[in-house]
């Protein structure tokens, strides 16, 4: 069984959900340190005519120094909510697939989520199951672990893939530089890192920015058109 273990980001962009579509079990990662100007709790959509990229973000209460993710509230509902669908409709004269995704927006928002793990997790979920995915999700606050030890920096992933059972983890292209596979060889776990191919799709203008949220992707290409797009990823196996 494949295995990817991943903080819950905010609307995040199209390679996350390559990750989640690489793995058969997507666990959110979600007992960790809240990080300020981080994609916990922003990202980016795009100004059309301008060609650039500005940040979404939701209000949230202001969280206490070093807050656990866990702990950290959302706030003002109502108003980035509406901020949120009023920045949306930049794009309705541009984007041909606007009035389906605002109504996936718009389902996703009706709910009123106390902490914006909750909401950062139940979103990325209902986005995955509209681009057709199949993935199984839980988070880490679902288990009870106890290690004797507590894992050092990038071992996290390989401790719980193997309380999972995983045979093998992948993990984001960020981790190469300090997940190293030996670890993984000796519990005889196969470890990857996914490579998203992040190509290039028309956003209404002559210009093209990546990386921005996966919201931008689903207005421009549809539901059926991402999922392809997502789908266009390598695994670079370590061991």
């Amino acid at each position: 069984m494949k295995v990817a273990v991943m903080q819950p980001y905010f609307f995040p962009y199209s390679g996350y959900f390559s990750l989640i579509h690489s793995v058969e079990h997507f666990m959110f990662f979600d007992d960790v340190q809240y990080l300020k100007k981080s994609w916990m709790s922003r990202n980016r959509l795009l100004n059309i005519e301008k060609a650039e990229p500005y940040f979404i973000r939701p209000s949230l209460i202001k969280p206490d120094y070093k807050a656990l993710f866990t702990t950290v509230k959302l706030d003002n509902h109502d108003y980035w909510k509406l901020k949120l669908l009023e920045q949306l409709n930049g794009y309705k004269n541009k984007a041909p697939f606007f009035y389906e995704i605002r109504a996936l927006i718009e389902k996703i928002l009706e709910k009123d989520y106390e902490y914006l793990t909750s909401f950062n997790i139940e979103s990325t979920i209902e986005i995955s199951k509209a681009l057709g995915f199949t993935t199984k999700f839980d988070k880490y606050t679902d288990y009870n672990f106890w290690f004797e030890q507590k894992p050092e920096e990038g071992d996290w992933g390989r401790v719980i893939a193997k309380e999972l059972n995983a045979t093998h983890y992948i993990n984001a292209q960020g981790g190469e530089s300090f997940i190293f596979p030996e670890p993984f060889s000796n519990i005889n776990m196969k470890l990857g890192f996914i490579q998203p191919v992040l190509k290039q799709y028309n956003q209404g203008n002559d210009a093209f920015v990546a990386g921005l949220s996966i919201i931008d992707m689903l207005l421009f290409n549809g539901f059926e058109q991402t999922a392809e797009l997502i789908s266009q990823y390598d695994v670079k196996w370590k061991n």
